[in-house]
């Protein structure tokens, strides 16, 4: 059915309302689409055994906060009789299942949200956080004690190390997978490089292999945009005095960077750091099993954690014992490019290859610890997060 742009209903408001109030599906799904017609929404509405069921489809994926709130606003005007529970979910126009979905009560009765809530936006608000309310999760168990992985997270990183090791057996397939290494080690060369006023693009360097990051010189204007975020954020938090304090001390630590050769060493620095980052990102995934929806998910991502953690260890560990090894990388890119490590041991730290490989196997190594003590102590972290940004103290 095509969207309509200023629709209008051949009834008057207030008896559609009372029709809906008396069971009319037609009256319902007249006014959702009024309602929703200027956010390209459609909604199609199903009645049964007390319960309302509201489907809604856009061109995108509906926007999940606005068309909940918005439905809940004109639906808790029909008052409906016998009617104690709501169901609202989302999705895109030929999809098969549902992006999102909200079960909301009709009545204060049930341990659930309610329609009243939702319609004025009680359950998008930041909550006032108190540690208090952190400490327990019940009666029983304690809310900060560190959590340990559980079997299906153990299961998860051995399916996905015993694959990554066939993975690494075969040539041809590490062949294929290398592109992923390569496009996390220049983004993270570019990203690096943009927040440090230099414009960068990646790309595949398809004539000797890998990849190649092409910037260009300082911007100004692009160091204002960051000192501008800070300025913002300190403008925003300025009396949470702890939220000030390491926004002023992180913008401290961005300009000794940006002013100093360490902003160069960290833009160099960060292509084999995305990958390290990016390991850990999948390795959490798959011990934790956040946002995983098929279980195949964590053993995937499993896999990819150690694909690229044995590939960095077997990298690193030939640059310090292999001699033929360190004398072709050393060549660079057509003898011409000098790869990372050569340009961090020779131009910045003044050091033998062999010393910047061994910092990178021992960050390699490290990975897997400091991914497992954030995973052990995530709620300290989380809270500590919340204590910065989610808490604001209102300015009399």
């Amino acid at each position: 059915m095509p969207f309509t742009d200023g629709f209008q209903p051949s009834e008057s408001i207030a008896h559609l309302r009372e029709s809906a109030a008396g069971g009319s599906v037609e009256a319902m799904t007249q006014l959702l689409n009024q309602t929703l017609a200027h956010k390209q929404i459609e909604a199609e509405i199903l009645l049964e055994e007390g319960e309302l069921h509201v489907y809604l489809q856009g061109i995108r994926t509906p926007e999940e906060q606005s068309a909940v709130m918005l439905c809940c606003r004109e639906i808790a005007q029909w008052l409906l009789p016998g009617v104690h529970t709501l169901w609202i979910s989302g999705q895109e126009i030929g999809a098969r299942e549902s992006s999102w979905c909200w079960q909301l009560s009709l009545t204060t009765t049930e341990q659930m949200p309610t329609v009243r809530q939702a319609a004025n936006g009680e359950l998008w608000r930041r909550p006032q956080l108190e540690k208090a309310g952190w400490e327990q999760t019940d009666g029983t168990i304690d809310g900060w004690e560190p959590q340990t992985i559980d079997q299906a997270g153990w299961t998860a990183i051995a399916t996905g190390i015993g694959l990554a090791l066939l993975i690494l057996a075969s040539p041809q397939v590490t062949f294929l997978l290398s592109p992923l290494i390569t496009l996390v080690h220049e983004l993270g060369h570019t990203l690096t490089s943009w927040i440090f006023g230099y414009p960068a693009i990646p790309a595949f360097d398809f004539m000797h292999g890998g990849g190649m990051t092409f910037n260009v010189g300082r911007i100004p204007f692009l160091m204002g945009l960051v000192y501008g975020g800070f300025g913002y954020l300190f403008y925003i938090y300025w009396q949470n005095y702890l939220t000030a304090r390491v926004l002023l001390g992180s913008a401290i630590a961005y300009t000794l960077c940006a002013l100093t050769g360490i902003h160069k060493f960290l833009m160099v620095s960060m292509g084999h750091g995305f990958e390290l980052i990016f390991a850990g990102i999948f390795m959490a995934r798959a011990i934790s099993g956040y946002a995983c929806r098929y279980s195949i998910e964590r053993p995937l991502y499993g896999m990819l954690a150690a694909y690229v953690t044995f590939f960095d260890l077997q990298f690193s560990w030939q640059l310090i014992f292999d001699q033929a090894s360190r004398a072709i990388y050393r060549q660079g890119k057509g003898g011409v490019i000098d790869h990372d490590l050569v340009r961090m041991a020779r131009d910045m730290l003044k050091v033998d290859l062999s010393l910047t490989a061994a910092g990178m196997l021992l960050a390699t190594l490290l990975t897997p610890l400091v991914v497992w003590g954030m995973y052990r102590y995530w709620r300290w972290i989380v809270y500590s997060i919340h204590r910065l940004f989610w808490v604001r103290i209102a300015r009399s």
